[in-house]
């Protein structure tokens, strides 16, 4: 019984990783990650290392995959294609600059 397990998430550790590479979205591949991590959590619990699972979990797999998840929704990476370059609005080479210079 140990044994299909075992292979069971094996394997779908292993299907997920090639999910991370394959994916095009940020996002999609974080998410992969986090079913990797939460694999090698079951896979350390079939070894009966027990405490090595539950940090998995909770340091990799919680708090690392959040702040991977959170910086990539904050750079919102897709959203960049999509809109192209922008012209600044204010740049250095205008009036405010110049006149303070110009005036002394």
């Amino acid at each position: 019984m140990d044994a299909i397990l075992f292979l069971a998430f094996a394997f779908v550790a292993v299907g997920c990783a090639v999910n991370l590479v394959l994916q095009k979205h940020p996002v999609s591949s974080a998410l992969s990650l986090i079913g990797v991590m939460g694999s090698l959590a079951v896979l350390y619990l079939l070894l009966g290392a027990e405490f090595i699972a539950a940090v998995q979990l909770i340091v990799y797999a919680g708090a690392i995959m959040v702040l991977f998840v959170f910086v990539i929704m904050l750079l919102n990476a897709g959203a960049e294609s999509k809109r192209g370059r922008r012209r600044p609005r204010f740049s250095a080479q205008g009036g405010g600059i110049r006149r303070p210079i110009e005036a002394a």
